[in-house]
């Protein structure tokens, strides 16, 4: 349920979230006789109070919404996509990825190019619009 909910759950809101994995995953995996301890909570697998209290502390809001998408992106190893109409995330992330980090808007010149060299580099994209 973790590696589904960093795979697939970033996009969706916290509704939607807890719909897939609460009732949808959940029922399937008892329906299919897959042993799963009852109550599971798949942030709690993904990240601890030390790391919240780190995410918390680098600027992130302490509400579950946000602790999740901190635990998204502490847990994947790809591509992160995150919704973050209040933009708290973004500050959290631009302080986090300081000196290792490009913002790009698809509008701005070069922005290709400055993806290339983001990608090939190893650093860390923000993609506003």
């Amino acid at each position: 349920i973790a590696a589904g909910f960093v795979s697939y759950l970033g996009a969706f809101n916290q509704e939607i979230r807890e719909e897939l994995w609460k009732v949808q995953w959940t029922s399937d995996l008892v329906s299919r006789n897959i042993p799963i301890t009852e109550g599971t909570d798949p942030l709690l697998m993904l990240t601890n109070d030390g790391n919240n209290a780190k995410m918390i502390a680098e600027g992130l809001p302490s509400d579950r919404i946000s602790i999740e998408n901190g635990s998204i992106v502490s847990n994947c190893k790809r591509w992160p996509l995150l919704i973050d109409p209040q933009v708290q995330a973004i500050k959290w992330l631009k302080k986090r990825e300081e000196g290792n980090l490009d913002i790009i808007q698809l509008t701005q010149k070069n922005w290709l190019k400055i993806l290339q060299g983001a990608i090939t580099n190893g650093r860390s994209v923000i993609i506003e619009n």
